[in-house]
């Protein structure tokens, strides 16, 4: 696969060029008042208008607004300060948790459970500050990082550290941001009407923030907390040997994170106050001329950009261009390869080149080209050939994007191997995959650069960008604030996208440094665990070895070209060429769902709100279609499952199911990853006792694409070597999915109330008695005699979707009769408090995690509503009292839980510093509080929070694909309540401040005695207090605890002929 990032980080440096005056075919915006037009290239799917601005201290502002947005409110937006403003509020950081990103190659097992849905449009802004921990100053090391956490602690205007938090919770927003190389950026999305009163809060963070010395004593410990959970991930662990080993002296070696020791104790040893360095650091680096701010909202361009000036022209100003880090020239020697324990089941393989900075070549991209074939799984590809060897699992190539991968210092082509046991046998370390890369560059340097592939890249490029999908708010506008330096001023929304220019001779100037002498190489394995190593990384205490290679190694690497079985991809099948809308009239059971929709007069579109309508309902199988009217694109989703007759859960079965969907899509994936590279992906997975399939993109090629992927479903022969590796890539995920203690407690809590689940322990042992034919007659087996589920929703009329649903019924034999679905949950009664409790997988695991777990019951709209109004309510203090004030851990959430269909409410705490009983205290300690802090709430105040809360279920999908997924949830659930989202907003609409009370004091309070609990301890390997309580069980007394809960069956019945409207 080609290596991508889901958000842009790090990519700065380059001073935007004067745009051109005119976009040809493109779509074009509005441009900055009183000059020549500067066009914005923009998707026809974007309907909104753009307009670039540069304040008169070098701010370079991009202004957007969106006419779909929809006020909830219709009170004025927030205006001039005044003193209720400067009062603010509690006090908060700020700062939500962002996990830092694991280690990839392996797929985690997903916590089978339900959550929120998405919500109405909301405004958002970022601010890209184009500095970063490159600029750290010595003396204090990770200084970058750590102002980044103090910015949300109160400025001059708004002095309170919990303000600016608080204020985007009672508006439906949220906050967080990220430190970078060269850049740190700050984004928040709120409710429209919101938006002016959270800009101002924002502001303080560039003109005058306070960075108040108990708030730095204090502060400093969640970024120990954020270090201390980053010390067991692998992909942190990988990245600071990176930085330790690069050459004496450059940027890339300084300690980036920061943690306690950096941030204080040595500053203080050698005499410097951390306050005034991190002042001195704010004044010295945050300047606007190297800011760039994007600001996404309802209102008019000229309105957006008057309150832009009022309230960002005072952002000093006078520090110039962002600095270029250009002159410090290649980061590594090369020729070098380093080994290194991975603290997680697996092993890894990196192959790192450094190029030089290629930002002035975006129209171009030749690393795009040289990523698209080493990367690639069709056939004859690296991948395909090292697999039928059995000797990998997975290989990604490309320049990722974040700061060390692409700077101003230069891009680090990295091409990453996840090896099978039998791989990393092969050679020492793994080092014969090696050589079969060598041959695969060896081959595409040899046949030169080739015009049609750059073709198909540019043409899949392009309609990506033609038909791209609205991004979520947050997401969108901190991505363009970072293109905005990044990309001349006409393609800040292209340019990601663009590959306009074929440059053959770049293209192999570029692959002449993919040689030895230019390479790094990285392995990573559990099985060094153990193994003597020489050296050690000071701040992780990583050990590793590190050798050169021989110049006759370099030599033979280089000229090394036997391997059989590779060449160059073939040609696309997959690439559309018709991107027609289809059109339809509506039919009768459409304009009834639409009156259904009209009628609870949300601001949502009808068109949106529809659901789709019953195709058929044979004996075995229940097609879905909905025609789409709304997002007007020339894509499909067609989502199908199949769902045994038989479902008695057993371990067997239950591993199978997961081992069958990863044979199938190792087996399909030279013909789906030709179809993903087209924009149409396909997955295959497991969902409870059903296996389900999906398809999305392009409409054009669907059909083509469902036809061969379910013929590869049909005739499944699975590979013996492929097959075993299948099979140790899920031992692997098994064993994985838990090493993470906030993971484990989630899974334990499920495992409890799942009581059809099978522990982890149980399913490993089942998975070794499994072979490639029992995979296979399972396969086949639930294909034919399984009932089917199908949902078809975008651009395809009704005989098209028909035709599809035939297309799928021809492939397997008819299945039996659909009835009913049973799911038997476990029901804790009225009283009952239960403790589970177990010790961290990872021996060198510091950190614990809780969760405090309240039942509510079966699924209902009232305790829905109740519930999603306790999260209104909660979230923000909970994360401000426990994360911000006491400091317990980095990681600090709650949220609604519905585990298929019965509800609950969940308090999550991730801590190093106390154990989990501790954490319990705490949790129950700050409940108490909260409920006299609601008892004493203002009737105004209350009704804000509710309006939030009515606010977030008024849907308003972004995209075909969550439109879709909503409707399937619903489908596939058997609840068919396509309206549920509406009908909880008008219970929280109605639901007074007392009647909450009461039920926060039945199913919450400690005091009830009719109060539902479970409490999941997971204890740090140096964890104290890991006593037994009353009702406490471990992992053994599972059947235990299942005896002596309630068991509540959830039925779900097909849909019958006559229930739902029809087409």
């Amino acid at each position: 696969m080609v290596t991508e990032s889901l958000r842009r980080e790090g990519d700065v440096g380059m001073v935007p060029e004067p745009a051109s005056t005119s976009a040809g075919d493109d779509a074009v915006v509005d441009g900055l008042l009183g000059e020549p037009t500067q066009c914005i290239r923009k998707p026809d799917t974007d309907h909104r208008s753009y307009r670039k601005v540069v304040l008169e201290n070098g701010m370079c502002v991009l202004l957007i607004t969106d006419p779909d947005m929809k006020d909830q409110d219709s009170g004025e937006q927030e205006g001039d300060l005044d003193d209720e403003d400067l009062d603010g509020g509690d006090e908060d950081e700020g700062d939500m948790e962002a996990e830092v990103a694991s280690s990839g190659g392996e797929d985690e097992e997903e916590e089978e459970e339900e959550e929120e849905g998405s919500s109405t449009k909301k405004a958002a802004v970022a601010m890209c500050v184009h500095t970063g921990s490159f600029s750290d100053y010595e003396e204090i090391p990770g200084v970058s990082h750590f102002l980044e956490h103090m910015l949300f602690m109160g400025s001059e205007d708004f002095p309170n550290e919990n303000e600016y938090d608080s204020y985007l919770s009672k508006n439906g927003g949220m906050s967080n941001a990220y430190t970078d190389t060269e850049c740190t950026n700050y984004y928040f999305d709120v409710q429209p009407k919101g938006l002016r009163g959270a800009l101002m809060r924002f502001a303080g963070f560039f003109n005058s923030p306070l960075c108040k010395k108990d708030a730095v004593d204090r502060e400093v410990q969640a970024v120990e907390s954020e270090f201390v959970q980053a010390l067991q991930n692998n992909a942190a662990r990988l990245s600071q040997l990176r930085c330790h080993t690069a050459t004496e002296g450059h940027v890339f070696r300084k300690f980036s994170w920061g943690n306690f020791r950096s941030l204080i104790e040595q500053p203080t040893q050698k005499g410097h106050v951390p306050r005034d360095l991190l002042l001195k650091y704010h004044k010295s680096a945050y300047s606007a001329e190297r800011m760039s701010l994007v600001v996404l909202g309802a209102e008019d361009l000229a309105t957006l950009e008057r309150w832009v000036r009022e309230l960002f022209s005072a952002v000093p100003c006078g520090l110039g261009p962002p600095v270029s880090f250009s002159g410090q020239g290649k980061p590594y020697e090369g020729g070098w390869v380093y080994a290194l324990p991975m603290t997680r089941e697996g092993h890894e393989l990196h192959v790192l080149f450094q190029l030089p900075c290629l930002h002035r070549h975006y129209e171009s991209k030749p690393d795009d080209y040289i990523s698209h074939l080493i990367g690639h799984e069709g056939e004859g590809s690296l991948l395909s050939v090292l697999k039928q060897k059995g000797l990998v699992t997975h290989v990604s190539a490309g320049v990722a994007h974040e700061g060390y991968d692409r700077s101003t210092i230069g891009y680090m082509f990295n091409v990453t191997f996840v090896l099978t046991e039998k791989g990393l046998r092969f050679g020492r370390d793994g080092f014969g995959v090696v050589e079969y890369l060598f041959a695969y560059i060896n081959l595409v340097r040899a046949a030169g650069p080739q015009r049609w592939i750059w073709d198909e890249i540019s043409a899949a490029s392009k309609m990506r960008f033609k038909f791209a999908a609205e991004d979520e708010a947050a997401d969108y506008v901190q991505e363009l604030a970072v293109n905005l330096r990044l990309y001349k001023t006409e393609h800040a929304l292209e340019g990601d996208y663009l590959h306009a220019t074929w440059d053959p001779e770049l293209v192999q100037r570029t692959l002449g440094l993919l040689v030895p002498k230019n390479m790094r190489v990285e392995v990573q394995s559990s099985s060094f665990e153990g193994r003597a190593f020489e050296r050690e990384e000071p701040w992780f205490r990583v050990p590793y070895s590190a050798r050169r290679l021989t110049d006759e190694e370099s030599e033979a690497l280089a000229r090394f070209t036997d391997a059989p079985g590779l060449s160059l991809p073939p040609r696309n099948k997959f690439l559309p060429t018709d991107f027609g809308i289809r059109t339809q009239d509506l039919a009768p059971g459409e304009r009834s769902w639409l009156d259904k929709a009209s009628a609870f007069g949300c601001p949502t579109p009808e068109a949106l709100l529809c659901p789709p309508l019953l195709v058929s309902s044979s004996q075995d199988t229940e097609a879905w279609y909905k025609h789409d009217r709304f997002f007007r694109t020339p894509k499909l989703a067609l989502l199908c499952s199949f769902e045994p007759d038989d479902a008695r859960s057993t371990a067997e079965r239950c591993v199978l199911l997961k081992l069958a969907t990863r044979v199938l899509e190792d087996s399909l994936v030279e013909t789906t990853y030709l179809a993903d590279v087209a924009d149409l992906s396909t997955h295959v997975y497991s969902n409870g006792d059903r296996l389900e399939l999906r398809l999305e993109g392009f409409s054009h090629k669907l059909p083509t694409l469902l036809t061969e992927v379910l013929g590869g479903m049909a005739s499944l022969e699975p590979d013996g070597e492929r097959f075993e590796a299948c099979r140790e890539t899920l031992r692997r995920a098994l064993k994985n999915s838990i090493f993470k203690p906030s993971r484990h407690a989630a899974y334990l809590r499920l495992l409890s109330l799942q009581l059809e689940s099978w522990p982890l322990e149980n399913q490993l042992e089942a998975l070794e008695g499994l072979t490639a034919e029992k995979c296979r007659d399972f396969v086949r087996g639930l294909l034919s005699s399984s009932r089917r589920q199908v949902l078809i929703h975008g651009n395809a009329t009704t005989e098209e979707a028909k035709s599809m649903v035939a297309e799928a019924r021809s492939k397997f034999s008819a299945g039996p009769p659909r009835g009913p679905f049973v799911k038997r949950l476990a029901l804790l009664k009225p009283g009952q408090r239960f403790v589970h409790s177990a010790l961290a997988q990872n021996p060198q695991e510091k950190n614990s995690a809780s969760e405090v777990y309240f039942q509510v019951g079966e699924e209902n709209d009232s305790d829905y509503a109740a519930l999603s109004l306790l999260e209104q309510l909660v979230y923000e203090p909970f994360f401000d009292q426990l994360r911000t004030k006491e400091q317990l851990g980095y990681s600090v959430s709650c949220g609604v839980r519905n585990t298929f269909g019965v509800l609950g409410f969940c308090f999550s705490v991730v801590s190093a510093k106390v154990s989990p009983p501790e954490i319990e205290e705490r949790v129950e300690s700050f409940l108490e509080q909260f409920v006299e802090t609601v008892r004493g709430m203002a009737e105004e105040e209350w009704r804000q929070n509710v309006k939030s809360a009515v606010e977030a279920k008024h849907q308003q999908d972004q995209t075909l694909g969550e439109e879709a997924e909503r409707h399937w949830g619903q489908l596939s659930s058997g609840r068919y309540e396509f309206f549920q989202q509406l009908e909880i907003a008008e219970r929280i609409s109605s639901t007074t401040k007392e009647a909450f009370l009461a039920w926060f004091g039945r199913h919450i309070s400690a005091k009830s005695d009719e109060r539902r609990a479970l409490r999941v301890r997971v204890f740090g390997r140096e964890s104290e207090g890991r006593g037994e309580d009353q009702g406490s069980y471990s992992a053994g007394d599972l059947m235990n605890f299942r005896e002596e809960v309630a068991a509540l069956e959830r039925k779900t019945e097909p849909a019958r002929e006559g229930e739902h409207p029809k087409c």
